[in-house]
């Protein structure tokens, strides 16, 4: 089959690929992959960009090992530890964006999980941004029960975040605190809870392409809504602060394989970002079709001003996209 007939049948039957289809996806002229991409994501999104910010909630002192994270106490880097953040300050961060037509306004917090305590604080928080707020409440906050996931999404919290990072094979050479398996079960516990599930990777961990493919696969076979693409911005302290940039080619291949494997999850540009000019219009023809705007938790991002500004530019439209 060629790629015409694949991207059609992706379009119009919703057909989902193979990892042999996407191995085969992989030696395509990248070009004409880009083309078969773009008209995947605009039959399944029209012109829509959704934009989403992420606050840093609670900072550092993590007890597990992810090799890229500046976050963990297993690693000397220049982070400041600070508690979860109170209701009030999570507020207004939420109303600042809201009133800027951010779509979507997610809490992300350090360490494998929250305190039963921290968690029903944070519940509360949810409830009142969510019954005042024209902003969707997402969270990131670590290896929770279906109870948690459950009382989360009765106080308005409505899609929660929890990145694979990288794939099934590759995932014991990033973090050794805890397993592949203990974030798909989170996940499913998610699920089973009734919230959505935005989950993606990071990508230039020294992970293969392969790799990259198998971790799309695994998304496609977890039905995430939502898929976060993170590019390495290396750390200083980190094991990875002296790992190897990818070549933009490589990124946008990557990108086109995730669209064509998951062709109607959001693909979400994510940490790294800064590191792309014009990162939305480099990447939007290859599938990208969300951004987290504003900083990342560790690292510099870009304004939310200058996010609007390209997607006009781009004669798109800023809009939250429903699951």
């Amino acid at each position: 089959m060629d790629l015409k007939e694949l991207s059609a049948k992706i379009i119009n039957d919703n057909y989902l690929i193979n990892r042999l289809e996407a191995l085969d996806l992989a030696s395509c002229d990248l070009d004409i992959l880009r083309e078969s991409a773009k008209n995947i994501t605009e039959a399944f999104f029209s012109d829509k960009i959704e934009l989403c910010a992420i606050s840093n909630g609670k900072c550092g002192r993590c007890s597990e090992d992810c090799k890229f994270c500046a976050q963990s106490r297993h690693f000397k880097t220049e982070i400041e530890p600070s508690p979860l953040k109170d209701n009030q300050t999570l507020y207004k961060e939420a109303e600042y964006n809201a009133e800027r037509g951010v779509h979507r306004f997610s809490v992300v917090t350090s360490g494998a999980l929250l305190s039963k305590r921290e968690l029903e604080r944070l519940a509360l928080g949810y409830q009142e941004i969510s019954s005042k707020l024209n902003i969707k409440c997402c969270g990131s906050l670590g290896l929770l029960s279906y109870e948690d996931f459950l009382m989360l999404k009765e106080h308005g919290m409505t899609r929660v975040h929890n990145n694979i990072e990288t794939s099934r094979r590759f995932f014991p050479q990033i973090c050794t605190t805890h397993t592949f398996e203990q974030k798909i079960k989170c996940i499913e516990n998610a699920k089973k809870a009734g919230l959505e599930v935005c989950s993606g990777c990071i990508i230039g961990m020294g992970e293969t392409l392969e790799d990259r493919i198998d971790i799309a696969l695994e998304l496609q076979r977890l039905g995430v809504v939502s898929c976060p693409i993170n590019i390495l911005n290396p750390i200083k302290g980190t094991p990875l602060e002296n790992a190897q940039p990818l070549a933009l080619d490589e990124i946008k291949l990557t990108v086109a394989l995730f669209r064509h494997i998951l062709p109607k999850a959001v693909l979400r540009l994510a940490g790294g970002r800064i590191k792309i000019k014009d990162d939305f219009s480099a990447l939007y023809d290859f599938g990208i079709n969300a951004m987290i705007s504003g900083d990342m938790l560790t690292t510099a991002g870009l304004s939310i001003a200058s996010d609007q500004s390209a997607i006009i530019a781009s004669r798109h439209k800023a809009a939250l996209i429903e699951a």
